[in-house]
């Protein structure tokens, strides 16, 4: 991108130089009902003129997107608060799965079976029942 402003920079600037050199006449300025004058080269005049349209039509373009800017700031706006309660849903649904996982965890304590903690012993004589 800069080199794109540069290419397009450098031959103004050097079409306003040319002119500049080329126009050096002088030109008297004035405006209807007012009594001054103003005595300027040709080209301070010109390139005056060109500055203040080139102000004047940037205002206008600015004024002109002020809805568009608005809209965008609102919008911004709107993502931060949207933005904020999803990290808080987020963080209220990790804790709902952490409560979950707890509450269907089996209690830590001694496995049930027999109270000495030895195993039963099968008989040999004993069949496996079927049910």
């Amino acid at each position: 991108m800069r080199h794109l402003s540069w290419i397009v920079t450098l031959p103004v600037a050097l079409v306003a130089i040319l002119f500049a050199i080329s126009n050096r006449g002088v030109v008297t300025l004035s405006l209807w009902p007012l009594p001054f004058t103003l005595d300027a080269p040709v080209y301070l005049a010109t390139l005056a003129a060109l500055v203040l349209g080139f102000v004047a039509g940037g205002f206008v373009v600015w004024n002109s997107q002020r809805r568009h800017r608005s809209r965008a700031r609102r919008e911004s706006r709107r993502v931060l608060v949207l933005e904020r309660e999803l990290k808080e849903a987020q963080a209220r649904a990790a804790a709902a799965e952490k409560r979950l996982a707890e509450a269907t965890r089996p209690a830590s304590g001694p496995l049930p079976g027999p109270v000495s903690g030895l195993p039963v012993p099968v008989s040999e004589n004993t069949a496996p029942t079927v049910h």
